[in-house]
């Protein structure tokens, strides 16, 4: 099997070597404009002719967020299976350039991978959810310390950064797990110091139609990174971290730990998206989220990001 990874920044190294491990035949289709510079151990295009002889069984389009849809269309067109990194596009209009190859493709919401999911949902499936709360918080300049932050992606809004596009996540998580919002509300701001023209902060509020809410904070701000979160049902408070689940029930004040760090592998997390590509090429089956999440997902950050 071949795959051609678009772009060769952190999240195209790590599709590389995952796919190095699983076996995979690899090419890099790359334009040396990014941060990461120096010629890789892979082979190396330069140019959508070489890569397109390459001859791919499937694609990985890890390059700026603004430049998914025209990287991706030559080879959809030409009916090859293609894994978008999140967001599928900068825009609902972009995303949509994509709609007559839906079948072929997935927008790479790797959290959907995490043991941590199939946990909510069993706790959803036996209790009554009436209240999550996500958290994420981290310094824009610690992201990439190799980089300048100024120049990345995430700084631009020509390129489709920003925090709420950045760290979409668990709005695809909500919709994963609990269907469409019936309202949402929110904000996005530039608020912070940080050198960047675009969002820095958002707050959004979701509706569903069970009557529960589903908040989600998120901001570059964080000296050290910020990943919790809250569930609350008719039994008590869940919490958890990269590390560890607790829950407390109403009539305790002390949490207790019912999960630990195997709920949040990161590495076994990107190692089951990459078998899952791998089977999307193989049988045209994914965990993955499709087009018509994903757009789903803009649809609402640009619901209150206008």
């Amino acid at each position: 099997m071949r795959i051609l990874i678009i772009g060769l920044g952190s999240i195209g190294r790590r599709h590389a070597a995952l796919l190095k491990d699983a076996g995979v035949d690899i090419a890099i289709l790359r334009s040396a404009q990014g941060t990461l510079k120096e010629k890789s151990e892979y082979l190396e295009f330069y140019s959508l002719e070489e890569a397109m002889n390459y001859q791919p069984d499937g694609v990985i389009i890890a390059n700026p967020t603004a430049l998914h849809v025209s990287s991706a269309l030559p080879f959809l067109q030409q009916g090859i299976h293609t894994l978008v990194e999140k967001p599928v596009a900068e825009s609902v209009v972009a995303a949509l350039q994509l709609e007559p190859f839906a079948e072929k493709l997935r927008v790479a919401y790797c959290m959907r991978f995490l043991p941590l999911v199939e946990v909510i949902k069993a706790i959803a499936a036996k209790e009554n959810v009436f209240k999550i709360s996500f958290r994420r918080s981290y310094y824009l300049p610690k992201w990439h310390p190799y980089a300048d932050y100024r120049l990345e992606y995430t700084a631009q809004k020509q390129l489709g950064g920003g925090v709420i596009r950045t760290l979409s996540h668990e709005i695809d998580l909500m919709l994963y797990l609990f269907g469409e919002p019936v309202s949402v509300t929110g904000v996005t701001d530039k608020l912070s110091p940080l050198e960047i023209d675009t969002d820095d902060f958002a707050s959004l509020s979701c509706k569903m139609k069970n009557g529960a809410r589903i908040n989600f904070e998120l901001d570059f701000f964080s000296p050290a990174n910020i990943n919790v979160a809250e569930l609350f049902t008719e039994k008590g408070k869940y919490t958890w971290d990269v590390s560890a689940m607790y829950f407390t029930p109403y009539t305790e004040t002390v949490p207790v730990q019912i999960h630990g760090a195997e709920l949040f592998g990161i590495n076994e997390m990107y190692q089951n998206q990459t078998n899952d590509f791998i089977n999307f090429i193989k049988s045209g089956e994914s965990r993955n989220a499709d087009l018509a999440t994903a757009v789903r997902v803009l649809k609402i950050i640009e619901s209150i990001d206008g």
